[in-house]
């Protein structure tokens, strides 16, 4: 989910706040371990009804399987490219891995050896399209679900 770049980062910006973001690597999404294939029985994206809402939908498997193939082009785990990436942003102070295990966390912190390059960003920005402005979670209100007034 990309909203944040179109409204909340550019106020950060714009008025010297800083900005830790959590969940940069999409709930574990990004580092492929929900994909298609490998149907997990738990984790973040199953365990929960507004997670698994909020990182599913039309394209997102494609543009997971394309975000895993960048990273192996590169030559970095997804997990250290996806918190690269969200660190490369300028108004972010530091995003928050948010990592359960070792293993997650040392993914993660491979992200400091990643030189996030423009060229690079704008590879890994171009795999999915920056939303317009107020759109975010939509996804979730439902009448079952995250975000509903009764």
């Amino acid at each position: 989910k990309r909203q944040a770049e179109v409204e909340l980062l550019p106020m950060a910006a714009a008025e010297g706040l800083g900005v830790f973001p959590y969940n940069p690597m999409g709930g574990g999404l990004l580092t492929g371990k929900y994909a298609a294939a490998k149907k997990p029985t738990k984790g973040r994206l199953v365990d929960s009804k507004m997670y698994g809402t909020r990182y599913h939908g039309e394209g997102i498997e494609k543009t997971v399987q394309d975000f895993i193939e960048l990273a192996k082009r590169y030559g970095h785990h997804p997990a250290a490219l996806a918190v690269a990436w969200v660190a490369g942003h300028p108004a972010v102070t530091a995003p928050i891995i948010g990592a359960r295990t070792l293993e997650q966390l040392e993914g993660g912190l491979g992200a400091v050896e990643i030189d996030m390059t423009d060229g690079l960003w704008s590879e890994i920005a171009a795999l999915s399209p920056e939303p317009p402005p107020a759109t975010d979670r939509n996804e979730e209100r439902s009448a079952t679900n995250f975000g509903v007034r009764k």
